[in-house]
Formats: C-alpha cells, sequence, structure tokens
C-alpha cells in the first residue's frame, strides 16, 4: 500500500485533471489526452478512496478540495482543531469534511516570516503601585 502522503497528491492531481477536463469540449484532442492521464492517476488510488470520490462528483460535487486558513475548501466551514490537528500530524490520514463530506486536502503553507522581521517583544517591568502614606495620629496632649 502506498503511503498517504502520495495517495493525497494523486487526489489532489485527479481533482485538478477532473476541473480542467470539465472546462473542455469533450470532443477535442486535449480532452482525450487528460482522459488518459485521468485514467493514469485514478489506477494509483485504492478503490476506497475513488467509490467517495466518485459518488461526490455523481452528485455534482467537487470530490476534493484544499485546506485554507483552517477552513474546508468545499463548504467553507471552519474545521473543528482536533481535526486540523490530525492534519498536521507526519503520520496524518485523508481527512473528510464533517459537513460537506468532501476529502480535505492540506492547502499551501502560508510562506515563513524572515528571521530580521521577527522582533522579541519584551514584556515591561511592572509597575510599583503607589503607596498612600497615613500620617500618624495627632496627640494633643503635648501642650
Amino acid at each position: 500500500m502506498k503511503p498517504i502522503a502520495t495517495q493525497i497528491e494523486d487526489l489532489g492531481q485527479l481533482t485538478e485533471l477532473d476541473a480542467t477536463k470539465r472546462r473542455l469540449e469533450s470532443g477535442s484532442s486535449e480532452f482525450k489526452k487528460i482522459t488518459i492521464e485521468c485514467n493514469q492517476v485514478r489506477e494509483r488510488l485504492p478503490a476506497a478512496i475513488l467509490h467517495h470520490y466518485d459518488l461526490r462528483i455523481s452528485k455534482g460535487k467537487r470530490g476534493a478540495a484544499k485546506m485554507r486558513n483552517k477552513v474546508c475548501g468545499g463548504c467553507f466551514i471552519s474545521l473543528p482543531s482536533g481535526q486540523l490537528a490530525d492534519m498536521l500530524r507526519v503520520d496524518m490520514e485523508l481527512q473528510i469534511c464533517g459537513n460537506c463530506s468532501i476529502f480535505i486536502l492540506p492547502g499551501d503553507t502560508p510562506p515563513e516570516a524572515p528571521a530580521a522581521a521577527i522582533e522579541l517583544v519584551t514584556k515591561p517591568a511592572p509597575r510599583k503601585r503607589k503607596v498612600k502614606k497615613v500620617e500618624p495620629p495627632s496627640t494633643e496632649e503635648e501642650s
């Protein structure tokens, strides 16, 4: 069995090919080339993944979408924090959105800020509280 990372890449490639194929006319030579390439990618994916993917496509919906900004690319609803944590793990599994049942592909990682742009924020020293001065009680007996 292939590692899950290659299955996710193949599923992403299949999604892109299907989207391209929908934009083309069915009789063109480019449509035939993309169909052949699409069939080659489908051969590399397990039957269970293809079954779920094809079920979504047959209903006129997308089979997979990339996650962007912690949001599902299919229904645009925030993903639960537990599912986001599972997607970041090294031994991750293919995730399905709990709302729209689409395969969630990891999105593009945001570019990291250069080290020079990151400033260290120091916490200011705590302020000293003002203490009210209490005058000793005056004694009137001193006269």
